[in-house]
Formats: C-alpha cells, structure tokens, sequence
C-alpha cells in the first residue's frame, strides 16, 4: 500500500503522540494509514523558549487570523465564547477539507490513465508476501473492494479516500476488513481467533487508551487491569468459546480505530486546557490572543506531514 495518506491533526501534538507512542501495539499493525501527529517538537519549542507570543502576532499575523475566524468557530451557539464542541467541529470540518486535498493529489499520481478512477492494479506495485505472516497484498486487494461502496471495480476519489482513511467511514465493509486486519495481526499462533491472552497483550491497550475515564485503571495494578480485560472479553465472547472471531471485535472497532473527530476533539480540549484563564471549559476571544501562539499550527499548517503506518489510528 502506498504510505503517503494522512493530514497532521495539526495541534494537540504532545498528548496524542504520547498516547501513540505508549501503546504497545503500534509496532505490530502494517495496514492503512494513521496520522502521526509530529508537531510536538515545534509546540515544545513554541511553548518554552523559541517565541513568545507576541513574536508570534508580529511575524505571522496570528493575531489578526484569529480575530477573523473567530465568528466562524463560535457558531453553535453565537455567544462570544469558543467550546469544546465548537473548537472539535471548526478543528475537524478544517482538516477533513485538507484531507480530501490530499487525496485528490495522490490520486492523481496513481491514476495513470487519468479517468478519474483508480483500480487495484493502478494503485501500486506488489506487496512482498510473508513478511507479517500473511498476504499483504491479498489484504491491500480486500481493503480496496471494501472502501469500493459501489462495487464496480473502481475507486472515485470518495471511496479513496475512504480507502486512505478508513477509521473516519461508517461503511460496514469498511468495518469488517478492519475487524478482519486486526484478528490477523493480533493471532500470534495463527488459529484464526484471538485468544485472551492475544487480546490482552494487543486489542485491549487500545480499548483502555481510548476509554481511559470509564476504565481509570491506566496507573492501577497488573490484577485490576487483568480483571477489566476479562470482563470486556467475555462480553464480547457471545459463542463462549474462549476466543474472539473478527464478527465479535465489532462492537469495539471504533475504539480500535478512532476516528478523525475523536482525535480533533482530544485537540480541542487540549487547546483549551493551554488557553482557557479562568478555567470554564470554553474561550474567549481575549484568551484565544493571549496564547495566540498555541493556536498557531492549528491555523497555518503546512505541507509537510509524518505517517504512522498502523491502523490503531493519530488521524
């Protein structure tokens, strides 16, 4: 699969990469694309002794940017203030827009005879086979006729970008290939199924990271945390047959593989973590100027974006 896919979710950068980084499963998933959020150098740099804030205003006219789409943001509803849904909308709708961009532009790499729809064979070279214990390729071929929703061999730019970005489609073939990928790079002993253990040590990191407030056992005890998996397993263990096909995972895979909105809200509320004075949940428009810095890589990101190959889905 081609490797370039995914926009920065510009800001927020220290949290979710830190919450990328620590899952253990990152360095076992090869499939689609997942954002990987590369901005927490530069917010560091930012934050602690590059710029200050008003070098920011004056060399980059934040300031006025930020008075400007203000009254964009502030539109559910119109009460002078910036909250939490509203900043995770504004976020969300103002990188997916980038994002179809983006998939566009790949496309038309890959669309060799330039018909506006991309085939398999368009698509790519051959995956080296056996590298991850099965068929990339073969898996490539079923991610790509799953995001085909209308089943004529061909890709338009949005089933593509539904290929390149399948945590973010509610298609329920997108869903089971999803379901599908992650029985296969979770089942070390390649029965088929995911046993407890694989479930442990894989799917149920993910599960905890993405519901970290209704487990709260992120920092508990080795038994506490074993105590949670079980319980999930065995709830998502409809037959009781001590394993999880890729049918049982589904009532879990939006947790597997967050969404876009997911991440874009995370950001939102770290944004106005950073910025909020008087601590409301929600900004003003004198807040959002004094820390007009931290909203810097929100409002002008640039071209240049960092992958992260697993589906366990920055973007």
């Amino acid at each position: 699969m081609d490797r370039e896919s995914i926009i920065v979710y510009a800001i927020g950068a220290i949290v979710i990469f830190f919450l990328l980084i620590h899952s253990p499963n990152n360095n076992n998933r090869h499939h689609h694309h997942r954002l990987l959020l590369h901005r927490d150098e530069n917010q560091e740099s930012n934050t602690n002794h590059s710029h200050t804030s008003e070098e920011w205003d004056e060399n980059l006219n934040v300031t006025d940017t930020i008075v400007r789409i203000f009254p964009e943001i502030d539109a559910d509803p119109t009460d002078q203030f910036v909250d939490l849904h509203e900043l995770t909308e504004w976020n969300f709708e103002h990188v997916q827009r980038e994002v179809l961009n983006r998939s566009q532009r790949e496309m038309n790499i890959h669309d060799k005879n330039h018909d506006g729809y991309l085939s398999f064979s368009e698509y790519g070279p051959p995956t080296p086979d056996g590298s991850f214990g099965y068929d990339l390729r073969l898996s490539e071929e079923e991610h790509f006729n799953a995001s085909d929703a209308d089943g004529d061999g061909f890709l338009n730019l949005a089933e593509f970008n539904d290929f390149l970005h399948p945590a973010d489609n509610n298609s329920s073939k997108i869903k089971e290939w999803l379901s599908k990928v992650d029985v296969r790079e979770s089942d070390t002993d390649r029965d088929g199924k995911v046993s407890f253990k694989e479930f442990f040590y894989g799917l149920f990191d993910s599960v905890r990271y993405y519901d970290a407030e209704s487990y709260n056992d992120l920092h508990q005890s080795d038994d506490s945390t074993d105590a949670s998996a079980r319980a999930l397993f065995s709830q998502l263990d409809k037959d009781h047959d001590g394993s999880l096909s890729d049918n049982e995972l589904l009532p879990i895979i939006g947790k597997l593989h967050p969404s876009g909105h997911y991440y874009a809200k995370k950001q939102a509320e770290y944004l106005i973590s950073l910025a909020e004075v008087d601590k409301d949940g929600r900004l003003n428009l004198t807040e959002m100027i004094e820390n007009a810095y931290i909203f810097y890589d929100v409002i002008f990101y640039d071209d240049e974006v960092e992958y992260d190959d697993s589906p366990d889905e920055f973007f």
